[in-house]
């Protein structure tokens, strides 16, 4: 992905490499430009168990950008010019077109119940040590 304007009265932008939705957590990113302005130490875990990465170059206008993903023996190569025409790809998920929402609905009511659970703990956990705290004044004063 090439950023769409440059820097203030200059040529200079950003090129950004993605990778989403990678099945393992060994993939490194290489880009042509050296010289980067953000890379992720660890690949990040979605909630779908899949993992995503992503790297950032500047990158001057004319220059060539390429973006080598690296998956096990796997290598995805993609090429772009930071003068090309900047056009967004048409998102081809799964985009709220299931009228199956039973198994959401029950992973949702258990993440729900759990964090009920552990507040409740915590309310506990925080009335014990009030109660602790006065009988010991209470012990100490009287």
């Amino acid at each position: 992905m090439l950023s769409e304007k440059a820097e203030k009265d200059s040529s200079i932008g950003r090129a950004a490499c993605l990778a989403r939705n990678v099945s393992t957590k060994t993939i490194s990113l290489e880009m042509s430009p050296d010289d980067v302005v953000y890379e992720q130490s660890t690949p990040v875990l979605t909630s779908d168990g899949m993992y995503n990465a992503i790297k950032v170059v500047s990158v001057t206008e004319g220059t060539d950008v390429i973006c080598k993903a690296k998956c096990n023996d796997d290598v995805y190569t993609v090429n772009a010019t930071s003068t090309e025409k900047k056009t967004e790809e048409p998102v081809t998920e799964k985009v709220c077109n299931t009228t199956d929402t039973s198994a959401q609905d029950t992973q949702v009511e258990k993440v729900n119940m759990l964090s009920m659970a552990v507040l409740g703990l915590r309310v506990l956990l925080a009335k014990s040590i009030a109660f602790n705290t006065l009988m010991s004044i209470k012990l100490f004063l009287f």
